[in-house]
């Protein structure tokens, strides 16, 4: 019990006196020394956060897009191997009346034929001027409200509701808009001579024969999320007059909800829905799964990144702390000879380094919190397949400062043990 109390005594008295050294050195120290040294921990403490969060973010970003433009937080479409969701309409209304659902977009989707040349046959060994797309009938007021779809307009105008003999083309099925025109693609087809205002022809297979009819093409549809700039858009009203079957069984529905409640809605659907078919997922799980293993490289690629910055500032530290206390030698061994413990001489150097780390991770967090993300976050980088976003959370900021702190403290604590250990005698006389 005794022990413990004067080693408690002890610690206490060292800690005082090694904070009293501390700040006294700091005070003399060079300005223009201490100020390298923190902006060196801000760069650090920025490569931890910052490296790997832009890393995320080029991923994220995709997700954000996907949910926000396409799937809401919560989507269902069909089973596999079915063509409709099954009991769709008494689904549309169990939602309708769902105080948890804010908006959804009904859409109704057919394979279909794109005929781009009405007027020449193609020649000798040509292939015609034709696609496959994905025909989509949207409701315009309601895809506005859910995906403020009108944003996706590159060129043209958007749909509006009850028009009919109107198209809208994803940018990525026509030769002169898409990001795929150079390369050379066995099998890819893309439509060629088209532009807004021209006329194509839709054809959509049935028992009965194909089903044709012109349209107009009066917008361009352009999108980093796949499910968009690869589709075809008419009204839905006009989809389903040419449609031979099924005419009210829907393919998609897309639901706006809150994104923590996303996943009991999910639970709630399948719950309705009972012996019926239909694939019901939240925006995270109807994402495809090799995005989620490019997120998790993503991840272990900053995190390696980050290390080699963790290891610089571990290695400054040491070198500031050692040279200092070498310098400093003997002034270390008059202080241990009047009587100073080295525990308190330890205490000091540690302070030091740990005032450099605490002051260098709170600016970091400042310009990480105030100043980058919201910037990215207002000017996402574009890259092609999605708009980059720093991702940073307080939680993982706050992981990162203390991985930081403990790199800090161990990077301050050897150099003075070694340099404190040497005899008192020598390091007065400087041997």
């Amino acid at each position: 019990m005794k022990k413990a109390l004067q080693f408690k005594r002890e610690l206490q008295n060292a800690l005082r006196v090694g904070w009293f050294l501390a700040v006294r050195s700091l005070r003399r120290s060079s300005k223009w020394t201490t100020t390298l040294i923190i902006f060196i921990m801000i760069l650090t403490f920025l490569n931890l956060v910052v490296v790997s969060g832009l890393l995320l973010g080029l991923i994220s970003g995709s997700f954000v897009a996907f949910r926000e433009g396409y799937s809401g937080e919560v989507i269902v479409t069909s089973a596999a191997q079915r063509s409709y969701i099954e009991n769709s309409q008494n689904l549309i209304a169990f939602l309708t009346h769902h105080p948890k659902v804010e908006d959804m977009s009904v859409r109704y989707g057919v394979s279909a034929q794109i005929l781009g040349t009405l007027t020449d046959l193609p020649g000798k060994n040509e292939r015609a001027n034709q696609i496959g797309i994905r025909l989509i009938g949207i409701d315009p007021v309601a895809e506005e409200r859910l995906t403020r779809f009108s944003r996706f307009i590159m060129q043209g105008e958007t749909l509006r509701e009850n028009e009919e003999g109107y198209l809208l083309i994803g940018a990525n099925m026509i030769k002169k808009y898409s990001a795929f025109a150079d390369a050379n693609i066995p099998g890819l087809d893309l439509l060629t001579n088209i532009d807004i205002g021209d006329r194509v022809r839709v054809s959509l297979s049935s028992t009965d024969g194909a089903i044709r009819k012109d349209f107009i093409i009066k917008g361009i549809v352009k999108s980093k999320v796949d499910e968009i700039s690869t589709r075809a858009f008419i009204t839905d009203k006009e989809l389903r007059r040419l449609i031979p079957v099924n005419k009210n069984e829907v393919q998609e529905i897309a639901i706006r909800t809150d994104e923590a409640y996303a996943p009991a809605l999910v639970q709630e659907i399948k719950d309705f829905m009972g012996n019926y078919a239909a694939r019901v997922q939240t925006s995270g799980e109807a994402i495809p799964s090799f995005l989620r293993q490019v997120e998790t490289t993503m991840g272990l690629l900053g995190n390696a990144l980050s290390s080699f910055a963790l290891i610089v500032a571990s290695i400054t530290i040491f070198i500031v702390v050692f040279i200092n206390a070498v310098t400093k030698r003997k002034f270390i061994g008059i202080m241990k000879g009047i009587g100073v413990s080295p525990l308190a001489i330890e205490c000091s150097y540690i302070f030091q380094a740990m005032f450099y780390g605490i002051v260098g991770s709170a600016v970091g967090l400042l310009l990480t919190f105030a100043v980058l993300k919201p910037f990215f976050d207002a000017h996402p980088i574009n890259f092609p397949f999605s708009d980059g976003i720093l991702v940073a959370t307080p939680e993982s900021a706050l992981l990162r400062v203390v991985i930081l702190l403990v790199v800090t403290f161990l990077a301050g604590y050897i150099p003075a043990k070694i340099i404190v250990r040497r005899n008192t005698l020598d390091a007065i006389l400087g041997r």
